[in-house]
């Protein structure tokens, strides 16, 4: 607990030269339960005109004077928010009124700056999500299932991937998902856009139904009426040899709980001729947990590229004395790296923190990407900020540029093999991506300088 009190009893003081981004606030005060601040919690009442506008003048300013890009992205930040203040003030409902506030955020195309509602905030803290519980992409010209979890309805149903979707409540699977789409607001790139999409239509309240027809792979198909249940989302971490003899590591997000037990998956499989490090639906996490794993990949000290912010100075506290976050990437070098050929699996759904460790690697020639372009959401924020009325609000503060000078934000990160996913596949439950990163692997160790 002593460990806690200080950075507690900073917060309260509430002095921003001592730290300026009010980071350790931030993130501190989920783990006390302190407010971390000087805006009131959600009461048990709906937001009335003047909450409401409080509310929105907190979002709109923050983001008006610490956005990391002072121009905005490109867009006139005033009109957005002249544009955007009536239709929140005029919200039927709470729900639509945080809805509307996280439309506003997305006119800067960045999926890290965004709204959540209380309930969606109150999810989050618990590792947890109410859903359908699969997923779907646009593939080959149809919407194809690409994921099941087991615990859902829906694989209980008989849902399983390569199947594909005819009807969504009632409607064609197609014109319903276009519309879903056109309705959803703007992201990084059309990548992140459908994954929002995607929440949209599959999360909502616990124990709401919603209706489907999915069509097997012989033309077969049947109907489901499905239920949202609370599921877990608890980031996880596994590795294990594979029979090919490489070593295999899984990481579901960047937290520091999982990063360790990737870290110990590292040891346990650093006699492997070859490593694979598969990120693929891995939406990212602490960059402090990203730079943790990368040393142990370097034996040397190397450049890893930099970072910037709205100031040009690095995230510190103590009047600059303590910097948090600097302005140059770069790592030691680590006497006990693995030094041996690593492959890195990204598709989709790999963003942020995985982008980094994956464009990092890359650029610096110290591994190779299979799969599919990642999601082009890299930037960083410092934590959740309060908001009045019980929402929070996340904005990014750190922009990051690789090495060779390349941003990942807005583009992804490019396999050197592009291993695209196939109906067919998904269908025979086949992972070609796996099969091509084994093969890249065992070139790379048979070229590889013996001694």
């Amino acid at each position: 607990m002593r460990f806690l009190i200080w950075p507690v009893l900073l917060v309260a003081a509430g002095c921003s030269l001592l730290d300026p981004h009010n980071m350790i606030g931030r993130q501190m005060g989920e783990a006390t339960g302190i407010p971390t601040d000087p805006v009131p919690a959600a009461g048990p009442h709906p937001l009335d005109a003047a909450a409401r506008a409080h509310a929105f003048d907190f979002v709109w300013t923050t983001i008006d004077e610490r956005y990391h890009d002072p121009a905005f992205n490109g867009v006139d930040w005033k009109a957005v928010g002249a544009r955007y203040r009536p239709l929140a003030l005029a919200a039927p409902t709470d729900d639509a009124f945080w809805e509307v506030l996280d439309r506003m955020t997305g006119e800067l195309k960045d999926a890290h700056t965004r709204v959540e509602s209380p309930a969606r905030v109150a999810l989050r803290q618990r590792d947890e999500s109410i859903t359908l519980g699969f997923a779907f992409i646009p593939l080959e010209g149809r919407l194809a299932i690409s994921s099941i979890n087991p615990e859902s309805d829906a694989w209980w149903a008989g849902v399983r991937p390569g199947m594909t979707l005819a009807t969504i409540a009632g409607e064609p699977a197609r014109p319903a998902y276009e519309k879903l789409l056109a309705d959803t607001r703007f992201d990084s790139t059309d990548r992140s856009r459908h994954l929002r999409a995607l929440r949209r239509l599959l999360t909502g309240p616990e124990g709401s139904r919603m209706s489907f027809t999915f069509e097997r792979a012989d033309g077969t198909h049947f109907d489901a009426t499905l239920t949202r249940r609370r599921l877990s989302t608890r980031p996880a971490s596994s590795h294990r040899m594979l029979p090919s003899g490489f070593g295999y590591l899984r990481l579901t997000q960047w937290t520091i709980g999982a990063t360790s037990r990737a870290l110990e998956g590292i040891d346990a499989l650093k006699d492997a001729p070859g490593m694979i490090i598969d990120l693929r639906g891995n939406p990212g996490g602490s960059v402090h947990a990203v730079n943790s794993v990368l040393a142990r990949f370097f034996s040397e000290h190397a450049d890893l590229g930099r970072v910037t912010t709205r100031t040009g100075r690095p995230v510190s506290l103590l009047f600059g004395t303590v910097e948090i976050i600097k302005l140059k990437s770069e790592v030691e070098g680590n006497k006990n790296a693995y030094k041996k050929p690593v492959v890195i699996l990204l598709n989709a759904g790999s963003a942020s923190g995985s982008e980094l460790f994956a464009g990092e690697m890359q650029a610096a020639n110290r591994a190779v990407v299979v799969g599919e372009p990642s999601c082009g959401c890299l930037l960083g924020f410092l934590g959740y900020t309060r908001i009045p009325g019980g929402g929070e609000l996340a904005y990014s503060e750190v922009g990051f540029v690789l090495a060779n000078g390349q941003k990942i934000e807005g583009h992804g990160v490019t396999p050197n093999h592009v291993v695209a996913l196939t109906l067919a596949d998904l269908r025979a439950g086949r992972d070609r991506a796996l099969e091509v990163a084994q093969e890249v692997l065992a070139t790379l160790v048979a070229s590889k300088p013996r001694g």
